[in-house]
Formats: C-alpha cells, sequence, structure tokens
C-alpha cells in the first residue's frame, strides 16, 4: 500500500501545539511518521493550510434518507465541503433514538450514505418529552457518544438532574441547551426595544441564564459534567467564567451565527436569521467573543437545523427557528476571530476540531502518528461566494447566503480518502 505525502504545506495540530511548513504522511486511514513511510506518493500542498478535520457536536437533520429535505447522504456532503471530518446528530430524528433497535437502525443508514464520520447523540428522556428517563446504559452501549434532548431542554429539574448522574455513572456527555421555557416559550426574538418594535414576543436573557445555572449547580453537587450548547448572553458567559474558575465541571459552545450577528439583523423579518436562542445585543455578541478566544466557552458548534423552505416562508412569529451552517462555519468563524487580539490558527483549530473530541472522548482533532486520516487542505487566498442554490446542503436556511469569502475548503480527507476532488491533488 502507497504512503501518501501532503508535501509542503503549513501544519496546524493543536493536539502538538504544532503550526509550521512541513509533509504529512499517511498510508491507508492513519496518519504515520516519515521514518515508517515507504512507496511514497507525494502531493503538492504548497500554499496550503492543513489541519485536523473540524468536529461539530450539534447538528441536526429532516429525515434519514430520500426526499428533499436534509439526509444523511445531503447533510455529510456539506460538512465536508466546510471541512468537518466528523459530526454529532442530535436526536430530533425519526425514528427518536432513545432505544437500542432504532439506533442500530439509524447506524445502518449512517454506514449506507455518510461521506464522513457520523456519532450519533441518543435521547436524554423517552421521545423527548421530559417525563421519563431514556436508557442511558443501553444506548451507550449501543453507541451514542452523548444524550440529549436537543433542540429542546428537559424541564423538569429533578428528571435533569437524575440524567446527568446516570450519564456520570456510564461516562458519557450530557448535552443541554439552557432554556427556561416558562419565560420564553411564546419567545421569538430577544427580549428587547427590537423585538418591541417588531411586535414579537420576546425570549429574555434569564429564560437562558436559569438553565445554566441549573446546569452549574447539578454540575457543582454531582461533580459530573454537563455540556452547555448555544450560549447567547453576557450573563450566561459571567457565570460559566466563574464556574470554570471553582474547578465545576461545565463546559459550553456557542453557534457562528451567535458571534458574528445580532438583533438588527432580523429587522426585514427575514425568517433565516430567526434562531433560538435568539440573536442578541452587540454586547452580548462581544463578550461571546471574547468568551471563545479565553477558553471560558469551549468550542464552536454549528447548530445546523434545515428549515424547509415552505415552513421558512410564512409570518416571523410563525416561522420555526433554526440556519443552517455546515459550510459557512469556519469561514464565519475565522472573519470574526481574526480581529481579535491574540488570534492564532492554532486557536482556530482548537475551538473547532481538538476541543470538541476532548469533550464527547472521541478520536479526532489531531495529526499525531496513530491518529485516523482525517485531514483538512485549506487555501487562505481563494475567494469565493457562498449561495445555499449551489451549496450541498439540502437546507436552504443560511442568514449568509451570497457572502463572499477570502479562504476556502480546497480537500478535505476522510479516512484517508480525499471527497472533494481537488485539482491540485495530484501526485508531483
Amino acid at each position: 500500500m502507497k504512503t501518501i505525502c501532503i508535501k509542503g504545506g503549513r501544519i496546524i495540530d493543536p493536539s502538538l501545539n504544532r503550526d509550521e511548513i512541513g509533509n504529512l504522511y499517511f498510508n491507508g486511514d492513519k496518519i504515520i511518521d516519515e521514518s515508517d513511510a515507504s512507496n511514497i506518493e507525494y502531493f503538492d500542498a504548497k500554499g496550503l493550510l492543513i489541519f485536523p478535520g473540524l468536529i461539530d457536536l450539534r447538528c441536526h437533520i429532516n429525515d434519514l434518507s430520500g426526499g428533499n429535505c436534509e439526509n444523511i447522504s445531503s447533510v455529510t456532503r456539506a460538512a465536508g465541503a466546510g471541512g468537518y471530518s466528523t459530526v454529532v446528530l442530535m436526536p430530533d430524528l425519526n425514528p427518536i433514538p432513545d432505544n437500542p433497535a432504532t439506533i442500530q437502525f439509524t447506524r445502518d443508514q449512517i454506514n449506507k450514505d455518510a461521506i464522513v464520520n457520523i456519532k450519533l447523540c441518543g435521547n436524554l428522556t423517552k421521545g423527548s418529552k421530559g417525563k421519563e428517563l431514556a436508557p442511558i446504559g443501553s444506548l451507550q452501549n449501543a453507541g451514542v457518544v452523548a444524550i440529549s434532548d436537543s433542540p429542546v431542554s428537559t424541564q423538569n429539574n429533578q428528571i435533569f438532574c437524575k440524567a446527568v448522574e446516570y450519564a456520570s455513572m456510564f461516562e458519557i456527555p450530557v448535552i443541554d441547551i439552557p432554556r427556561d421555557l416558562t419565560l420564553s416559550e411564546n419567545g421569538n426574538a430577544h427580549d428587547g426595544p427590537q423585538a418591541l418594535k417588531m411586535g414579537l414576543g420576546g425570549f429574555p436573557r434569564i429564560a437562558e441564564e436559569l438553565h445554566v445555572q441549573r446546569a452549574i449547580s447539578i454540575s457543582r453537587s454531582l461533580k459530573s459534567s454537563v455540556h452547555l450548547s448555544s450560549i447567547s448572553s453576557i450573563g450566561s458567559v459571567e457565570m460559566i467564567r466563574d464556574a470554570k474558575k471553582k474547578g465545576v465541571s461545565v463546559t459550553a459552545d456557542v453557534t457562528p451565527h451567535h458571534i458574528s450577528l445580532t438583533e438588527n439583523n432580523i429587522s426585514d423579518f427575514n425568517t433565516n436569521f430567526k434562531t433560538s436562542p435568539p440573536l442578541r445585543e452587540e454586547i452580548d455578541r462581544l463578550h461571546l467573543v471574547k468568551a471563545l478566544m479565553d477558553g471560558t466557552i469551549d468550542c464552536v458548534s454549528t447548530a445546523h437545523q434545515p428549515i424547509t423552505e415552505h415552513l421558512k416562508n410564512v409570518e416571523y412569529d410563525l416561522a420555526p427557528s433554526g440556519v443552517i451552517g455546515l459550510e459557512t462555519s469556519l469561514n464565519i468563524s475565522l472573519n470574526i476571530l481574526k480581529q481579535t487580539k491574540g488570534f492564532t490558527w492554532l486557536k482556530l483549530i482548537k475551538i473547532m476540531s481538538t476541543r470538541a473530541a476532548e469533550i464527547l472522548n472521541i478520536s479526532g482533532g489531531t495529526l499525531k502518528k496513530g491518529s485516523h486520516a482525517n485531514i483538512v487542505l485549506f487555501d487562505p487566498l481563494k475567494k469565493w461566494k457562498y449561495t445555499t442554490k449551489n451549496g450541498n446542503s439540502n437546507g436552504k436556511n443560511s442568514p449568509f447566503d451570497n457572502m463572499i469569502f477570502e479562504g476556502k475548503v480546497v480537500e478535505t480527507i476522510i479516512n484517508g480518502e480525499p471527497i472533494l476532488n481537488y485539482k491540485k491533488f495530484i501526485s508531483l
């Protein structure tokens, strides 16, 4: 079997604190050292960045296969185009993954249609109804890497507490999107002047912050881990920062749209900007960026949530929340974070790959010897225009449609196999 050498690129690997021009070798699906290489075929990567495949720990799809909805095939094409080698599917699937049989059914479909690595998140409660715990141990045995009721949040505090306790026994992460429905059930926008001006029901910061504090309190009391997804509030950031200083085992992520957009973007009632939690004020956005850079927030998740056009093309308050983001997440995060003090490519790849792998306790986020050859080639000078019309996702609900970017993923290698057919990926 030939050894492949990606030659002369800038290698960025946070797990090894490596940022240098060099060569990367892999044989089959594993990365190897140069000293172990033989029968070498070289590929020119001069001018390109080389880094581990990105990892998304929160992604949603509409269906498993077929139709015009987002499915395994389309979502993995979008993921590969965006540089993602691994995505974690949330449990709002059909069938719902709250028992081993449905998980096996879903895994069979993944094995059939996926072109990137797909991991499954099992249900925290049966049917995501928040009334009865799912069989967490059995779900882990069936292969899930986390449990959650995402995109909803369990409202019953006792059940959530028990779920965290049981999950810790099996060493499986709990992912929660913090939201108190009693304070936000009819919330369609951030609770502030913009929502009032538009006549929309408000989703206040406190509706998120109460459940952030719930997670922190439970994590501290049980000495167990909780991951908070899609943080949007300045108050949430402050509580998470304080909890981490006190040694509480809580982690968090933020989305590309929450670090780049604000409530002002919804002023023309464009439902492609409607997300949950809602886009908030500029002060929130700035604190999210700062928290991401200083490690208070651990990573970026896309929260990729495709909504069919006929459901989005209604009045703003009637449209479901959700945006897509797999193909634009890296560029949006790069555009925002490169403007901040202390930005480095090592930090960017850490928050988009390495840290997510650590939180989920899965392989990935590294280019070290023996790891799977999940590799991204990125041309930092290539300009391109993203359009939903020409995108890989079956979802079209992107707030970044028609945006021009500088820097593009030109090849994603999954377990040793290039999937984008980059024209420069030819032997020397």
